[in-house]
């Protein structure tokens, strides 16, 4: 995106230092430390000031007042092809934390005074494509300053919002237009399917070292195209068998063999599909679905004898759910995920990261969203409202009652390297082509221990082995 950052409004944004420049030497009530600008470096642009604002709101909260701050909120639930709840409760407790604690969107910290609340407008969607028409309709109309499309399998809603100029933010992106729209900002840590599942193909044959690669993978709509471009793809890379312009992973791995098994998604058991994944005789198992369908897959395979022990699994971060890892047993001590830096995991953090996973977690539980927080997607819905914020204050630079959706777009595209709440900083200035819409494609590696989750490589990218290579839609 480093061409839109040039053009299109960014030149009218004010660079992070000097629009919070006023508050770092603030002296509100409670607020009389000086803004740390070191931890900038380790966590992305106005991280300090970020520090600052959670330490002073924890002793002096504020209460957002005035005209709210719209923003759409477009998701699927309730339906057993694609339903994400998590994404919606924990969207709608940060909302709360951010209008009864953090004093809304421009609130000026040295003096004490609130800026403007947000409203989340929901619209929970079926997962077929008339419905994500009718909720793009639906929110477009209201005019919200942007929308937050969680994920989305059709990528039929951004005509509407790019025709009503209105930004739109991804959390998980993982359709083909996710990735390269050029007026989308795909913000989820991870980078939605580009990231992890790249991520995915990265750690088990190199951290990993296997080579008899099992991907059963979603047979939904983005199922496909992820599947194809972004598992099967980088695997061929590696064996040699798809040319990779300029790519130095390419044939690299000459005794590299996989084999890809669709599922289709909303099954109590896959019991088949299970069994052509252990007849492939695989050292390693890849998988990434909706949270309920792969523990499905979990379940399917332990009937047949397999354990994580047996044969390694590595899923992606949408899988995580704790009650059902416990459930499974000692078939899923072992598990790999990759995905989003795991903030539920307090106790495996540090520094920035640590507070920001106190605060989740703690006010998850407050505004009413505990049951949720660990599970597939809170973190993201929590997570991805946390940033729009503290972009909007700064597209505000102060004023918070001439915010406008346009500012809020320049300032997205003008990003590179800037804090994001709980995850690896953004950079949509610096996205490359074709995926020029993700901001953020660095993952993490954790294990399932029994009882919570062990890190096993932080904050890296697969993205490399796709480099040099033609979209792969899986056409027929």
């Amino acid at each position: 995106m480093a061409a839109i950052a040039a053009g299109l409004l960014a030149a009218s944004v004010v660079p992070a230092s000097n629009v919070f420049a006023a508050t770092k030497a603030a002296k509100a009530k409670g607020c009389t430390a000086k803004v740390n600008t070191a931890l900038d470096a380790t966590n992305g642009k106005n991280a300090g000031w970020f520090k600052w604002v959670l330490d002073c709101t924890a002793k002096n909260k504020l209460k957002a007042t005035g005209s709210p701050v719209l923003i759409g909120f477009q998701n699927p639930k309730g339906d057993p092809n694609g339903s994400f709840p998590e994404y919606e409760t924990a969207a709608l407790a940060a909302e709360q934390y951010i209008n009864n604690e953090l004093g809304g969107i421009g609130a000026d910290y040295k003096t004490g005074k609130p800026g403007r609340p947000i409203k989340i407008e929901v619209c929970s969607m079926a997962n077929n494509p008339a419905d994500s028409q009718k909720c793009a309709n639906e929110l477009a109309a209201k005019k919200p300053f942007a929308v937050y499309s969680t994920l989305n399998f059709f990528g039929n809603h951004f005509k509407t919002f790019d025709a009503a100029k209105i930004p739109v933010i991804v959390g998980t992106p993982i359709t083909a237009l996710d990735f390269t729209s050029p007026t989308t900002f795909a913000i989820g840590g991870g980078g939605g399917c580009l990231g992890v599942h790249t991520g995915l193909i990265e750690f088990a044959t190199k951290d990993l070292a296997k080579r008899n690669v099992a991907v059963p993978w979603a047979n939904t709509p983005p199922g496909v195209f992820c599947y194809n471009d972004l598992e099967k793809k980088p695997l061929n890379v590696l064996n040699g068998t798809t040319p990779a312009t300029g790519n130095s992973a390419a044939g690299t791995l000459k005794d590299l063999k996989h084999i890809g098994v669709p599922i289709l998604p909303g099954q109590s058991d896959v019991t088949p599909q299970a069994q052509q994944v252990l007849d492939f005789k695989p050292d390693v198992i890849i998988f990434s679905a909706q949270g309920a369908d792969c523990w499905t897959l979990v379940a399917s395979l332990a009937k047949l004898g397999w354990t994580a022990a047996k044969i390694p699994m590595v899923m992606s971060g949408a899988c995580i759910d704790d009650a059902k890892a416990k459930e499974a047993g000692d078939a899923a001590k072992g598990i790999y995920f990759v995905g989003s830096t795991p903030i539920t995991q307090t106790d495996k953090l540090s520094g920035l990261l640590k507070d920001e996973s106190t605060v989740y977690l703690d006010r998850m539980s407050k505004y009413g969203a505990g049951d949720d927080k660990t599970k597939g997607f809170a973190t993201q819905g929590w997570s991805g409202i946390l940033t729009i914020w503290e972009m909007a204050t700064e597209a505000a630079k102060g004023k918070p009652a001439t915010l406008t959706a346009d500012a809020l777009k320049a300032a997205f595209e003008a990003t590179n390297g800037h804090h994001n709440f709980g995850a690896p900083p953004i950079a949509c200035a610096d996205a490359g082509a074709p995926y020029v819409s993700v901001c953020s494609s660095k993952v993490t590696a954790t294990q399932w221990n029994g009882n919570g989750y062990d890190v096993k490589r932080s904050e890296f990218s697969g993205l490399y082995l796709i480099k040099g290579t033609a979209l792969d839609l899986g056409a027929k």
